[in-house]
């Protein structure tokens, strides 16, 4: 079990109401003040208590695609897409077709992308990929990737954190400087099930810091 951080709550001793006028009425709200406290610190304490995490809910989705997606000039910026929702708890993907993962509420989220490249030549490709906010690239998130040989799957992960203000959508961005480089589906084939030519999943970090980063 993990350190306790907060003091656990405990209910006040409420004080009991003399003879007088207004007895009846003072055990009334003592009985009702009463049960409100213990309503109350039970959930503080099951919130700060052990595995209290199950009791939160917060932002979260994980979006897949289950068609081709290729490029049709090289060195050109492709938005991936997303079109099959699996879970979506304040996170949407909306666009035609579907690119722009949008949050409801503002926050710092993190993503973790997975993509199933396909090669079908046996030279060495690049294949870029990098974060668009709102239509505005944000600086240093590129990533580069090498893909070779005739036939050759590879999968490219990538994961990062990044603020996000209510009304503004994200765009996983990619780019090739070949075409024999493809973003594939990978229908089920014994034993396994299917493999998405896209899959992102969207949690929820905290917050927006006072003072937001400079894209």
């Amino acid at each position: 079990m993990a350190e306790r951080l907060v003091q656990k709550v405990q209910v006040p001793a409420l004080p009991i109401p003399k003879a007088g006028p207004l007895k009846e009425y003072l055990d009334a709200l003592n009985n009702i003040l009463r049960l409100f406290f213990n309503l109350l610190s039970s959930g503080i304490n099951s919130v700060f208590g052990e595995y209290g995490g199950r009791f939160i809910e917060s932002p979260n989705a994980k979006f897949f695609s289950t068609v081709d997606q290729n490029a049709s000039v090289i060195n050109t910026a492709y938005a991936l897409q997303f079109e099959n929702t699996y879970l979506g708890e304040a996170i949407s993907v909306t666009g035609s077709p579907k690119t722009r993962i949008t949050p409801t509420h503002s926050g710092v989220y993190n993503f973790e992308l997975s993509v199933e490249l396909t090669s079908s030549s046996a030279s060495a490709k690049e294949a870029s990929f990098w974060v668009r906010r709102s239509g505005v690239d944000i600086a240093n998130t590129g990533r580069l990737h090498v893909v070779s040989g005739s036939g050759g799957v590879d999968d490219f992960g990538y994961s990062f954190t990044i603020d996000v203000q209510a009304g503004q959508y994200i765009e996983l961005m990619w780019a090739t400087d070949d075409l024999n480089i493809t973003v594939d589906y990978q229908a089920a084939a014994s034993p396994r099930p299917a493999v998405p030519s896209t899959l992102v999943t969207v949690t929820f970090v905290s917050a927006l810091p006072e003072t937001l980063p400079t894209p």
